[in-house]
């Protein structure tokens, strides 16, 4: 017969549905080190509360069961480590679920000269392993994986400390520096074959705010290459922002407006690269006369959800953009979102010039005879074709409606 397991829950500050412990106490210290900037309480289950995240000890399993409440995805086996960096995965999600100011970005985040230097995530660009050499060289790290921003009536964007150690992926490189990987590898924290988690001293409070001082996209190359930072075309980083944004649950014409005023007020940047010396000298060099910021710009704008029940339009007879659609010019890219708040479109130069035409109803048979008169060297079939695809799609998206008039 199975001895009764223990059941505890831990709260997080500003989250308020626990990560629940079932006989898994082993987590405990590891937790107070991954997450030893958040402000935590212990309390006994209360099974009336749904969990962010439960973690279950197994008889006889060195393995633990892992659940989240706040993804549809399916339960995992991990050891203590794995499982730790799994709930604090859900933890991202969760926190935003208590806070209808935030969205959440894929990204690290350093604190570079009184204000935040976000670099977006981007697949093997190195982001937490450069984050941990800027610690190292002393800046303070509000986070390796996930930047919660929220978005002030004025002012620029602020972003919130998550309050955990960074980590590194194991083992580590053999092309990065000899002494990087030397201390590193002296730095106690918990690990196990693919992770070191680094709890390093001085970094920020959960919940410590910064405003936005600048974005970067890492472009780490694998041949020798001199570190530099280049501006980035505005559409560009808005692609990166909005592909990294995980906050699913807002209203999407409200954050690409959000985005796009950032966009319209903070620096976006480049950084080419090959070794991380190099990386942290550069963007020591390229953010040392960054004005701090001396206000927060007050209070944040609270974000509505998106209207799940829709039914698109018909694109058999006239179309019209459909009224309250959000759009923004985005450096030479046109961004649309429906005012249901489902999605965000990004358009193509001839999207975009086909969107003007449907300010006023038209016929997709009007549509093709001017593209025909437009490229008269395309053949008429694939005009048809391509603009089919086209209607369908902006029917999907919520953004053109059917009759004579502009419709709500």
């Amino acid at each position: 017969m199975r001895v009764p397991a223990v059941l505890r829950d831990i709260f997080f500050q500003d989250v308020g549905t626990p990560l629940r412990l079932d006989g898994a106490d082993v987590v405990l210290p590891l937790l107070a080190e991954v997450a030893a900037g958040w402000l935590l309480r212990l309390a006994g289950a209360d099974l009336g509360a749904t969990p962010f995240f439960t973690i279950t000890g197994l008889p006889g399993d060195t393995k633990l069961r892992c659940e989240s409440g706040v993804e549809i995805r399916s339960p995992q086996l991990w050891d203590p480590v794995n499982a730790v960096c799994d709930a604090m995965a859900s933890l991202a999600v969760a926190w935003p679920l208590f806070d209808p100011t935030l969205i959440t970005l894929h990204a690290a985040g350093v604190e570079m000269s009184g204000r935040l230097v976000v670099f977006p995530n981007i697949r093997r660009a190195g982001k937490s392993t450069l984050s941990i050499a800027l610690a190292r060289a002393g800046y303070r790290v509000f986070s390796d994986d996930v930047v919660p921003l929220s978005f002030p009536v004025a002012g620029p964007a602020v972003a919130h400390a998550m309050g955990l150690a960074p980590r590194l992926r194991l083992p580590l490189p053999e092309s990065l520096p000899a002494d990087f990987r030397a201390w590193a590898e002296a730095v106690p924290g918990p690990r196990n074959r693919q992770y070191h988690y680094l709890p390093l001293a001085g970094q920020p409070q959960h919940g410590e705010r910064l405003p936005v001082g600048a974005f970067v996209l890492l472009d780490r190359r694998d041949e020798p290459t001199v570190a530099r930072l280049t501006p980035v075309p505005p559409d560009a980083a808005m692609d990166a922002l909005l592909h990294q944004n995980f906050t699913r649950d807002r209203h999407s014409g409200e954050v690409l407006e959000v985005i796009a005023a950032t966009l319209a007020r903070t620096p976006v940047w480049q950084l080419t690269y090959a070794d991380l010396g190099g990386a942290v000298g550069c963007l020591e060099a390229g953010f040392t006369d960054v004005v701090p910021a001396t206000s927060l710009g007050g209070q944040a704008r609270r974000f509505g959800v998106p209207v799940l029940d829709f039914r698109a339009a018909s694109v058999e007879g006239q179309v019209v953009q459909r009224a309250g659609c959000v759009e923004r010019w985005i450096g030479e890219t046109l961004y649309l979102a429906d005012p249901a708040g489902r999605a965000i479109q990004r358009m193509d130069a001839l999207a975009a010039a086909i969107w003007a035409m449907l300010e006023e109803p038209v016929t997709p048979e009007e549509l093709e005879e001017a593209l025909s008169e437009a490229f008269p060297e395309t053949p008429r079939e694939t005009i048809a074709a391509d603009l089919s695809r086209l209607l369908s799609r902006l029917a999907e998206a919520g953004l053109v409606a059917g009759g004579a008039t502009r419709s709500g």
